[in-house]
């Protein structure tokens, strides 16, 4: 995972409520799972970038607070997903 992995993880921790260390190899787990979907959708991520940051640990998040995969992705998640593509493809010409 390129970037700031750190950042990322102190983040999904702040938002879950979570201030041990117990469950960090999962969240790093996570985190890196969540960097490779997003990248597979054609984004290219740099998690020294704060919104790039800040996108990958709300992705996560919420895919870890919907693990029984039964909620709909939060609108504001999703425009991210869909703007970030987009400047990605518009830096590229494409």
């Amino acid at each position: 995972m390129n970037g700031n992995v750190e950042t990322a993880l102190n983040l999904i921790k702040i938002a879950l409520g979570i201030t041990h260390d117990k469950r960090d190899v999962f969240f790093r787990s996570l985190l890196t799972s969540t960097v490779h979907e997003l990248e597979g959708r054609g984004i290219a991520l740099d998690l020294n970038e704060v919104e790039d940051n800040m996108l990958v640990s709300d992705y996560a998040e919420f895919n870890y607070r919907n693990r029984e995969g039964t909620k709909t992705l939060p609108m504001n998640i999703d425009l991210r997903i869909r703007n970030r593509k987009a400047k990605g493809r518009a830096e590229n010409g494409a």
